[in-house]
C-alpha cells in the first residue's frame, strides 16, 4: 500500500513523503518488507540554494533515487506475480493465468476423439432392411391414427345436389359447421345421390407386394347406414297413401349394401298423430331397419350430418377393440355382453326367515315404479316367494290379481293393477318371456 503525505510549512515550500510496504507470502508465513524513500532527507542533503549568479548543477543525486524506487517497485511485481499462483487456491482464482494451465492440459475432445470407435457402414442388405422397417412403421402409424386421433379426418360426408338445391343455405351452414369442426374437406357434394346422404370410410391397409416390401393399400367403404331427406308435407302424403313401405323398398334398391339402415329425414314438421306414427315407426323399423327423424331447420340439418360423421368414424374403433376381444377368447358377439345386476347384495349370514325375506325384499327394489310403501306392504302379504308361487299358480289370475292391486300402503295409496301384473307375472312365469314382454 503505497501512502502519500504532504508536509508544508507554509505556501511556498512543500515536501512529499513516499512510503511503500511489500507483503511477500511465502508457506503460510508472512514477512513484512519495508522500504522507504523520504524526499525531505533528499532535501536536506542536497546543497544550499544557489545564488542568481551561480551556475546550474547537475540534478544526478535525484535521479538516482527515482531509479532505486523503480526497481524495487519492479522486483515488487514479479514477487506478486509469483505468490498469486500459491494463494490463488484459498483466496481468488480470478488471479490465476488460466492460459498457462490450460496450455499445459491435453485436449478432452480430441482425446474422446481418439477413443472412440470407428463406425461400421452398412450393407446394403442391412440399408434395405432399415428402409422396409421405416416404410412398415410409416404405414402402421397412419393405420392407426385412420382409427384413433384422425378418424374423422378419414371419413367423408357425401350430399346429393338435390338436397342443396332444394334447402337454399344448406352448403352454407355445413361449410361453416365443418370448418369450426377442422373437417372442411370431409363434405363432398355429388349429383348422383339423388336426395340421398352417405358417409364413406378410406381405408388404409398394407399388403406385401411380388418383392416382399409393405406397402400403403388405401380404398374407399360406404358405411351401412344413409339418409334420405323427405319434405314433411310429402311425406305426410305418402303415408296417408299407406305407401310408405314401397317408398322405402325404392329407396334401398339405390343403396346396396347388405343390412344397412335407412333414416327418413322429414324435414318440417310432419303434422300426424303420435297414436299413428309411433306403430308406425315400429313396424317400419322392424320389417325394413327404417328409421323416421324430425328436423325442423337447416341448422339442425347440417348438426345431424356432422354429428353422424364423428360417429361412423368413432365406430371402427369399437368394432376392432370387439374383434380383438373375440380373438383373445373373450367370448365375443352379444354372448360377451351380459347383464349384470348393479344393486345391493342380500346377506348370505342368518336364519333362513331372515335370509329369504332379504333376499325378496331385494328382488321387490328391481321392479320399476314400486315405491317403499308398496314393497314394504307386498313383504306383509307375501313373506316368502316360494310359498307365494305355489299359492298364485294355484289361483285364478283374476283373483290373484284383485288381492295384490287391493293392498293398501302406509301412505294410504293402492298398489294397484300395473305393479299387481308385474309381480304375479315374475312369481307365476315358467319361460322367462313374459317377464320380458
Amino acid at each position: 500500500m503505497d501512502d502519500a503525505i504532504v508536509l508544508s510549512d507554509g505556501e511556498e515550500d512543500e515536501c512529499i513523503l513516499i512510503e511503500e510496504s511489500t507483503v511477500v507470502t511465502e508457506s503460510r508465513d508472512e514477512k513484512i518488507c519495508s522500504t522507504s524513500f523520504s524526499l525531505v532527507d533528499a532535501v536536506n542533503k542536497a546543497p544550499p540554494p544557489r545564488q542568481r549568479s551561480d551556475a546550474i548543477p547537475k540534478k544526478d543525486w535525484l535521479e538516482e533515487e527515482m531509479d532505486e524506487l523503480e526497481e524495487l517497485m519492479k522486483k515488487n511485481r514479479e514477487n506478486n506475480q509469483k505468490t498469486a499462483i500459491f494463494e490463488a487456491g484459498n483466496d481468488d482464482l480470478r488471479d490465476i493465468d488460466m492460459d498457462f494451465l490450460n496450455s499445459n492440459r491435453p485436449s478432452t475432445s480430441s482425446t474422446i476423439a481418439q477413443n472412440k470407435p470407428e463406425k461400421r457402414k452398412l450393407t446394403e442388405d442391412e440399408k434395405e432392411r432399415q428402409r422396409k422397417e421405416k416404410e412398415t412403421r410409416k404405414i402402421e402409424r397412419e393405420m392407426s391414427a385412420a382409427i384413433n386421433s384422425k378418424c374423422e379426418l378419414y371419413t367423408y360426408c357425401h350430399i346429393g345436389k338435390t338436397v342443396l338445391d332444394t334447402l337454399p343455405g344448406l352448403e352454407a351452414e355445413m361449410r361453416v359447421l365443418y370448418l369450426e369442426r377442422k373437417i372442411e374437406n370431409q363434405m363432398k357434394i355429388e349429383k348422383d345421390l339423388g336426395t340421398r346422404i352417405e358417409w364413406r370410410r378410406k381405408c388404409i391397409e398394407m399388403k406385401e407386394d411380388e418383392n416382399g416390401r409393405n406397402e400403403r393399400f388405401e380404398y374407399m367403404s360406404t358405411q351401412n347406414l344413409f339418409a334420405v331427406v323427405v319434405p314433411a308435407a310429402t311425406l305426410k302424403d305418402v303415408i296417408a297413401s299407406n305407401s310408405l313401405t314401397d317408398f322405402i323398398v325404392e329407396q334401398r334398391t339405390h343403396f346396396q349394401n347388405g343390412r344397412c339402415t335407412m333414416l327418413i329425414v322429414s324435414y318440417g314438421r310432419l303434422d300426424i298423430h303420435k297414436k299413428r306414427l309411433h306403430p308406425l315407426s315400429l313396424e317400419i323399423y322392424e320389417r325394413h331397419r327404417a328409421q323416421i327423424v324430425q328436423i325442423d331447420n337447416i341448422p339442425e340439418l347440417a348438426l345431424f350430418t356432422a354429428q353422424y360423421l364423428r360417429s361412423l368414424a368413432r365406430r371402427e374403433k369399437k368394432r376392432m377393440a370387439m374383434v380383438d376381444e373375440e380373438n383373445s377368447g373373450g367370448g365375443g358377439g352379444a354372448t360377451s355382453h351380459k347383464l349384470q345386476y348393479q344393486g345391493e347384495k342380500g346377506i348370505v349370514i342368518g336364519t333362513r326367515q331372515e335370509i329369504v325375506s332379504d333376499w325378496w325384499s331385494k328382488m321387490l327394489s328391481t321392479i320399476d315404479r314400486l315405491s317403499d310403501g308398496q314393497r314394504r306392504a307386498i313383504l306383509q302379504l307375501i313373506p316368502d316367494p316360494i310359498a307365494g308361487i305355489d299359492k298364485y299358480s294355484k289361483m285364478d289370475y283374476s283373483l290373484a290379481h284383485k288381492e295384490i292391486s287391493d293392498l293398501v300402503a302406509e301412505n294410504g295409496r293402492r298398489v294397484g293393477p300395473a305393479i299387481a301384473h308385474r309381480l304375479l307375472t315374475m312369481l307365476t312365469d315358467e319361460t322367462g318371456t313374459a317377464v320380458v314382454e
